[in-house]
């Protein structure tokens, strides 16, 4: 069987296991609140402090990529699966570090929109009961 020649210009070297790093792990995440300093998010696996975690706010927001780091991780609670087993889950606070222009102006419009859902939801109709 022939092989494919490789089209690279440079080899590639994988990267074992041992030497990757928490830092090149991706952990899917609920965004739970959001503030103009951080966030708060909850995952399935405990995050490291001090590590540095990226957040993508939906594009029903604002959509751009936030840099932060883990100030605290904490367990949230947990529930027992459909094997019996007993899945802990964990939420975690993020500082945001870094931010350009851009993004602050992305965060602002998203807390902005937040805060409107928050006031409209909040504004009960009110009832006139008239008396007969």
């Amino acid at each position: 069987m022939a092989e494919t020649p490789d089209r690279r210009c440079m080899a590639r070297l994988p990267v074992p296991r041992q030497l990757r790093g928490p830092e090149l792990e991706l952990h899917l995440v609920h965004l739970l609140d959001l503030s103009a300093l951080g966030a708060r998010i909850e995952a399935l696996e405990p995050l490291r402090e001090g590590g540095v975690c990226y957040v993508n706010l939906p594009s029903a927001l604002e959509p751009v990529r936030l840099t932060g780091r883990i100030v605290w991780t904490g367990v949230r609670g947990s529930e027992q699966t459909l094997e019996g087993d007993r899945r802990l889950h964990y939420e975690s606070g993020l500082a945001f570090t870094g931010l350009t222009p851009e993004q602050h102006t992305a965060l602002t419009a998203a807390l902005e929109m937040l805060q409107a859902a928050r006031d409209l939801k909040d504004q009960k109709p009110s009832r006139r009961l008239d008396a007969a």
